[in-house]
């Protein structure tokens, strides 16, 4: 019976423990795990880019941790408990390795939006070299319910994925933040400056997507080999 105690208060001893480190790693402030459906009280989907929370190496913390992707606020939480969770600050450098094998990196950075406005929020690593490095943020939105108003059918309130966004950063530029990649394609070619007819060329004939990872990806690749850097 005393071992029985002695291992229960071990097992107390070491959760409490971890959770102290976790508030100087992460911060004290905690939320409960569904905060969402009394925010924003929507019965289709969530906000979340996975259903549930995934193993994830954060940092160099040795336990590995369970985390899910907030689409909507561009937050990422981190499971305390069954009934808490813990929102990472954005401002702090974070890099979220996940352990399912998909071999996907979020990070944690500022960035300037296309009205300029300057922000921070997490970004999967889309590639990285010596030149520069391409991040993917995707996005998600709440929609309100729309009430039935004569022959128009009412919609519940859900959240939906939305358009995509990508960012860049040249190893050159000595800022901490992040650059949109402009998403209309007139404004992506200007983007290269010099070299936006050879771009232009490259993507016509290749058949290349400015909106699909991989052949961003391609077009990068080409940019920096055509300027021998």
């Amino acid at each position: 019976m005393k071992s029985i105690f002695l291992f229960g208060f071990f097992l107390v001893h070491l959760t409490i423990n971890a959770q102290q480190q976790l508030r100087t790693e992460f911060g004290a402030v905690y939320y409960p795990a569904n905060m969402y459906k009394t925010k924003y009280n929507a019965p289709e989907g969530s906000p979340y880019l996975y259903e549930g929370f995934k193993a994830a190496k954060i940092n160099s913390i040795k336990e590995s941790q369970l985390v899910r992707f907030d689409a909507v606020e561009g937050n990422v939480e981190v499971l305390i408990n069954e009934t808490k969770v813990v929102v990472l600050d954005n401002f702090k450098r974070y890099k979220i390795t996940l352990l399912d094998n998909s071999g996907k990196v979020f990070s944690t950075l500022k960035y300037t939006d296309l009205k300029g406005n300057e922000n921070a929020s997490f970004f999967e690593l889309l590639d990285s070299t010596m030149n520069y490095k391409i991040y993917l943020k995707e996005k998600k939105r709440f929609f309100k319910k729309v009430k039935a108003q004569g022959y128009a059918d009412g919609e519940p309130a859900k959240f939906k994925k939305v358009r995509s966004e990508f960012y860049f950063k040249d190893a050159k530029n000595r800022s901490d933040r992040l650059m949109i990649i402009p998403q209309k394609m007139s404004s992506f070619i200007a983007f290269f400056q010099d070299d936006a007819k050879s771009i232009k060329k490259y993507i016509k004939e290749n058949k290349l997507k400015i909106d699909n990872p991989d052949d961003l990806v391609k077009i990068f690749n080409f940019y920096y080999k055509h300027q021998g850097r």
